[in-house]
């Protein structure tokens, strides 16, 4: 199963990772050109190894959004007059990130932290936090959910302001009077998303909605941005808000405002370039990571293996000693317990022998134990298994025989 190794980058990660940001009015450097991109061009080719391609150096960076009919990064976009340019820096890879065109009477604070706001005579705006979701089936979402990772089915933006943002509104007293598509900005999230590098065969989606809401004279608009990256079997998504709540006289000034504004961000090309060569250098490094692991679990598969066999011929050397052990002390015991019926058995034939007068002889022509009368020093046998007993011991009956009859003496037992 294909699942892609997915750099977990919404596109709202984008306006909440910057980090130094500057500010300034497009008449103040001319053509809308910051003093400070020499420098950045320099940096950029240090990042990424390679000079500013022509045509993206200061004034002309995003050509991107020049071939789809838009303002390039550093450019001034077509917009009302009384609006203010804001740099975004990226503090990731200290060039340029974006270009975000203002209502120059928005005192606008906190883009070097991301979460910006702006305040105005009458008027509020805030960037929510972005929530971020995954759905993916079998034992892979089991482990994303066992590590903390909020899975949920993809829903549709305006299912979103209805599961998510209305019981919200309904707590702070909002009621909802309508929402529609925000094609301006959707256009702008989908340019920002499509410049992202991620990894393996996934499609990135980018859609906008504004919702909006009353609450007695002030009005709230509610721009969501919502992303989603995914394949076949895996998708992670999530949104984040734009808000703005204004008095009821002012409200509508204020939110042509903020959409054309949202509508105006100009991505700077060096930050996509920066990004990409990261992101392959850390799928590198982590394919790398897991060649050497499976490396590692292998010689330690091996090493396991050789202290099996080790145990097991450890483990057959020891049954071996014990059975010799075993074997040699029954042997012991039965040679003991022969030897003791032996010993006896002689004394219980001696007994009998003394009884009966007889002692144990052999027969040397048949080799069969048999009994003779008890009394005598000498016993001598025949062919035919008859035998005599003298005392004499240099008496043999061979000697001098005429009959040709051959006798051998016998072997006793006393």
């Amino acid at each position: 199963m294909n699942r892609p190794v997915y750099l977990l980058i919404g596109f709202s990660a984008l306006l909440f990772s910057c980090g130094e940001s500057g500010e300034n009015t497009m008449d103040q450097y001319g053509q809308g050109q910051d003093p400070r991109m020499s420098e950045l061009e320099a940096r950029m080719a240090e990042i990424t190894g390679q000079p500013v391609p022509e045509g993206q150096a200061a004034g002309g960076w995003d050509q991107q959004g020049a071939a789809e009919g838009g303002p390039g990064f550093g450019q001034q976009a077509t917009t009302a007059a009384g609006m203010r340019t804001h740099t975004l820096n990226s503090s990731t890879y200290n060039v340029p990130f974006a270009q975000l065109d203002l209502p120059a009477h928005w005192n606008v604070q906190g883009m070097e932290r991301g979460d910006w706001t702006a305040t105005a005579p009458g008027a509020n705006v805030k960037n929510t936090k972005p929530a971020s979701f995954m759905m993916v089936g079998g034992q892979l979402g089991q482990f994303y959910q066992a590590n903390g990772q909020q899975m949920r089915a993809p829903v549709s933006p305006e299912q979103v302001v209805m599961q998510d943002l209305a019981p919200r509104m309904r707590q702070q007293g909002y009621e909802l009077v309508g929402q529609a598509p925000a094609p301006g900005v959707e256009q702008v999230d989908q340019r920002g998303m499509n410049g992202l590098y991620v990894s393996g065969q996934a499609q990135k989606t980018c859609k906008a909605n504004l919702s909006e809401w009353r609450r007695g004279d002030k009005r709230l608009a509610v721009v969501l941005h919502w992303f989603s990256i995914s394949s076949a079997d895996m998708a992670n998504w999530g949104y984040y808000t734009t808000e703005l709540e204004a008095t009821e006289g002012s409200y509508e000034r204020e939110k042509s405002g903020l959409l054309n504004g949202l509508s105006t961000m100009r991505f700077n090309p060096a930050y996509f370039a920066a990004q990409h060569r990261q992101a392959r250098q850390k799928e590198q490094e982590s394919m790398a990571a897991h060649q050497q692991q499976m490396m590692n679990n292998q010689q330690s598969w091996n090493a396991h293996n050789a202290r099996m066999r080790s145990n097991q011929a450890a483990f057959d050397a020891s049954q071996a000693a014990h059975r010799d052990m075993v074997n040699g002390v029954n042997n012991s015991m039965m040679g003991t317990w022969n030897n003791t019926n032996a010993t006896m058995d002689r004394m219980q034939d001696a007994t009998i022998n003394g009884i009966r007068g007889e002692q144990n002889a052999w027969n040397p022509q048949t080799g069969e134990q048999g009994k003779v009368e008890a009394g005598y020093n000498n016993y001598w046998v025949n062919g035919d298994g008859q035998y005599f007993g003298t005392n004499d011991v240099m008496y043999d009956p061979n000697v001098g025989s005429q009959s040709g009859e051959q006798w051998q003496q016998m072997e006793t037992e006393p």
